[in-house]
């Protein structure tokens, strides 16, 4: 299967940019890595080998080495019989490449483990490379010729750009413009992790950002329920089963998730939900871990929440024409792997981005008989068999905190999560005050002056019955 080797071999070219990072031992190397990937090099020296010997056991590999892992993401490009990189695996594949370029640019001399002086590496570079090109490009000799064609000029951009935010504008837009792409867009965010503690956890926290024009709020809505996640995004939801009850007091759904990050190990984990619409042109989507079935899950995870919110952007303001604006956060702790390891296997393992990865794709070629927003609406529903879709919940008073908190997101304000987490914990118990917010507030950046005010509106505003994510 395609999608678990390839997560594995990119996961082993982060490995190896953090390798040649640590053996440098270059100021100049390790600043530059930082602007790139935070913490690379420093942060978490055994991340790599902690994962490799957590999911592959003897079998696990013992030293990254960039050259191979791109000859085998190549090779899978070439084997008929296995699936294409899929569009999030492609943009990380991306990532990882320009990373060792632009590295090798700073000081080729002291990145020994990122050597490209064997004409083996240029093949292996060419081959991940066409690996990029769009799926509608069946034939295997013209992905290569493109990809060789364009390598010059993109490489030569690779190693010009100097931290993340710029990798848009001077890798991925030149990228799709070039003739390995043909104008085609890459369609998946890229990631940013943080950690932070929760429940006194260390936790990996992903943040994604995207927007569409080909897709509509309705689209979005009509397969968002973590109960159509499993045939939405299948390389990674096993199974979505219901619980008894279906439904919390408090109005939250409850469901037990399923997934495969990496080789055949699986996480179950209990869950519950939250769908609701402030307005009709935008909804929320808030799940968090169902700590009153914890029996049920497996116990790998005991952290995992987090939010999906979409929001209309067309000019008319119609959330049944295309036009989107999507914003997910997904905070998660797996028993036993450090929290930078967490963060890695999440980013680039597609945990902490399926929601950005599968709500494009799946709105535009949606499942079938796919669940709506609001299910289940009544006790017992999740247990019997789906006949027919009931409406999306009306506009309602806003009923958690995260709407308000969807403006504070920004790259500078990811160390503000923790900070987040309580004041929304504090909320969500009625014992916020706003000693607490102002508190809070001056530690967010000046571009964020107004979010108090959002934060009072968010507190001040009536919530539904049942005070939703009161259960604990």
């Amino acid at each position: 299967m395609a999608s678990v080797n390839s997560v594995r071999d990119i996961l082993e070219v982060f490995g190896a940019l953090d390798r040649a990072v640590r053996e440098a031992d270059d100021p100049d190397v390790t600043a530059a890595a930082d602007k790139l990937i935070p913490g690379l090099g420093t942060a978490c020296p055994t991340w790599y080998a902690e994962l490799e010997s957590r999911y592959f056991g003897s079998n696990a590999r013992k030293n990254p080495n960039l050259a191979e892992a791109l000859q085998r993401i190549a090779d899978e490009d070439a084997n008929p019989d296995t699936d294409r990189l899929t569009s999030a695996q492609k943009t990380r594949l991306l990532y990882g490449i320009s990373a060792a370029q632009r590295l090798n640019s700073v000081a080729a001399k002291t990145l020994s483990a990122l050597d490209e002086s064997d004409a083996k590496f240029n093949d292996a570079l060419i081959g991940s490379l066409a690996a990029i090109a769009p799926k509608g490009v069946a034939e295997l000799k013209t992905r290569r010729d493109k990809a060789a064609d364009a390598s010059e000029a993109l490489l030569q951009s690779m190693r010009s750009f100097t931290r993340t935010k710029d990798f848009t504008p001077e890798v991925r837009e030149k990228v799709e413009a070039s003739p390995l792409r043909s104008g085609r867009p890459m369609g998946s965010p890229l990631c940013h992790t943080a950690v932070v503690v929760v429940d006194g956890l260390e936790s990996a926290c992903i943040d994604t950002e995207f927007d569409s024009t080909d897709v509509s709020l309705e689209q979005l809505k009509s397969i968002v329920n973590p109960f159509n996640w499993a045939q939405d995004y299948s390389e990674l939801f096993v199974r979505m089963v219901d619980q008894e009850p279906d439904i919390l007091p408090d109005g939250w759904r409850r469901v037990l998730e399923t997934v495969r990050l990496l080789g055949l190990q699986e996480l179950t984990t209990p869950l519950k939900f939250f769908p609701y619409q402030a307005s009709p042109l935008e909804a929320t989507l808030d799940y968090d871990l169902d700590k009153t079935a914890m029996d049920t899950g497996d116990g790998q995870v005991l952290v995992d929440r987090g939010f999906i919110n979409m929001k209309v952007t067309n000019d008319e303001g119609d959330p049944a024409k295309p036009g989107v604006h999507v914003t997910t956060r997904k905070v998660v702790h797996i028993q036993g792997i450090s929290a930078y390891a967490q963060g890695k296997l999440v980013c680039i393992g597609g945990y902490g981005t399926a929601s950005a990865n599968f709500l494009l794709g799946a709105a535009a070629k949606p499942p079938k008989d796919p669940v709506p927003f609001d299910y289940p609406t009544n006790e017992g529903e999740a247990d019997k068999p789906r006949t027919t879709s009931t409406a999306a919940p009306p506009a309602t008073p806003l009923t958690h905190f995260v709407p308000a908190a969807v403006g504070a997101w920004t790259e500078c304000a990811q160390d503000l999560t923790n900070g987040y987490f309580d004041v929304a914990q504090k909320w969500l118990s009625g014992s916020l005050t706003l000693t607490d917010l102002a508190d809070y507030t001056t530690r967010v950046s000046g571009e964020l002056a107004s979010s108090p005010w959002k934060y009072l509106q968010a507190m001040t505003t009536p919530r539904t019955p049942g005070k939703p994510g009161g259960a604990k």
